[in-house]
């Protein structure tokens, strides 16, 4: 078996791991990624990596200039470092850690460098941005969320990974290739790749991969999630796999495991020792019926588990939904708002305006009871006037009068009326013009005397 190297090489060059304090109930996410599991996935790495001494109180957020976390997801269902170049270029782009990215990330970067070598599809990050958005889900971690109202691109990639978050180990930078350029820090700052534009050439990759069928664009394992990886396992090269080689991995499945018990029960029947031992026990045909009829058993499995992928798809999607219809109810009542809001202004602007009419009605009044109190204060001048003139003229001796009738009178009086509008009457700003003219009057009666 394949150890990694012992204590005092490691401490040769070694610098201590601090944690960023980002994990927060640091006790159920410490490391169980032991020297055994990783002496099963050593084949994914170059033959000189070397690998720190398992640490059960490991944390996965611990940073280091000589060592590097990676997660074990990615080397459980098929990669190899280094990651081919679809992978690398998301991270590149991101600028997040390996460890930071959930399984689900993983699923979906394989399945994209499945089809871009089956299929021929050049696709890129423009498409993956079109696709999907990248959100962070709890103690940095992060998640490819599909686009609101949008189908998933890619199937089968929520099921759920036991204990992911404390399968990792640590690889010294110096032993693999671009190992000193990878992050020593976990990002903690908002991230986004939706500023990527796409291209009419690259929309038209993003159609033909909507296009597909959905078997093709459903994550297809090419070796079991969350169990032992053996050294014979097939995994994705940094440079990729040849599309025969993908499609003989991606076509594994239970009828080759079939196969497999099938030629070990063939096996075990043709040993003559075998067969002389197990004949004359009592009840082992009963046994091999028994064993044969559990040959069903692993397809049985993985209907089953198929169900219940495509059941948690189902559920995802739904949770989907209801986040949309969550987002529109929380429009809905933003907008709710808003109209109260602008309808407390209007109320406020009807308000002023009925103060402003209302207002207006007073001084509107107030100036026609001005008006009419001047037109009866101009009349009641003019009609003293008018009796003033007539009075001077009857003490006229020269005025004869005696021989007048009503008739003559109310001519005289309507001569006097007119005159009086003729004239420009100042007895509107007071009563001294009045006394005046009053004067005049019977000064030209005293003259006439």
């Amino acid at each position: 078996m394949l150890l990694r190297n012992p204590p005092h090489k490691d401490s040769k060059k070694s610098s201590p791991l601090k944690s960023q304090g980002i994990i927060k109930d640091s006790p159920t996410e410490r490391c169980c990624f032991t020297d055994a599991h990783v002496d099963r996935i050593r084949h994914c790495f170059p033959a000189n990596a070397v690998f720190k001494s398992f640490t059960p109180t490991a944390l996965s957020d611990f940073v280091s200039d000589v060592w590097v976390a990676f997660p074990a997801t990615p080397f459980t269902i098929g990669y190899s470092y280094p990651f081919p170049a679809f992978t690398q270029s998301f991270f590149s782009l991101t600028g997040i850690s390996y460890i930071q990215a959930m399984p689900m990330i993983w699923r979906v970067l394989y399945t994209f460098e499945r089809i871009i070598e089956q299929k021929g599809i050049d696709l890129g990050m423009a498409e993956l941005a079109a696709l999907y958005d990248l959100t962070t889900f709890g103690s940095c971690r992060y998640l490819l969320k599909r686009k609101a109202g949008e189908d998933h691109p890619v199937f089968k990639v929520t099921k759920n990974d036991t204990n992911w978050k404390r399968r990792f180990f640590f690889v010294r930078r110096d032993t693999i290739p671009d190992g000193k350029d990878l992050p020593k820090e976990w990002a903690t700052h908002a991230i986004s790749i939706a500023y990527l534009k796409l291209t009419p050439a690259a929309r038209e990759r993003v159609l033909a991969f909507k296009k597909l069928n959905p078997e093709v664009r459903s994550f297809q394992v090419t070796v079991q999630d969350s169990q032992e990886v053996s050294s014979a396992s097939a995994t994705m090269s940094s440079a990729g796999k040849s599309a025969k080689s993908a499609k003989s991995a991606s076509k594994f499945g239970i009828s080759d495991l079939a196969n497999v018990k099938s030629s070990r029960r063939k096996t075990s029947a043709a040993s003559p020792s075998t067969s002389a031992l197990k004949a004359p026990i009592r009840g082992k045909g009963k046994k091999r019926k028994t064993s044969e009829d559990l040959q069903g058993f692993p397809l049985l499995r993985q209907q089953f588990l198929d169900y219940v992928n495509e059941k948690l798809a189902e559920i995802e999607t739904y949770l989907g939904r209801v986040e949309d219809q969550e987002s529109q109810i929380a429009d809905l009542q933003q907008m709710g708002v808003l109209k109260d809001l602008k309808i407390a202004d209007l109320e406020k602007e009807l308000r002023a305006t009925k103060d402003e009419a209302a207002q207006r009605l007073i001084d509107m009044d107030s100036e026609k009871q001005e008006i009419i109190q001047d037109a009866k204060v101009s009349t009641a001048i003019a009609m003293y006037k008018i009796q003033l003139q007539m009075a001077a003229e009857a003490q006229d001796p020269s005025f004869d009068k005696s021989t007048w009738g009503v008739e003559d009178w109310k001519a005289r009086l309507a001569e006097l009326e007119d005159e009086d509008e003729a004239e420009d009457i100042p007895m509107l700003e007071g009563g001294d013009a009045d006394k005046d003219q009053g004067g005049e009057a019977g000064g030209d009666g005293a003259a006439k005397v």
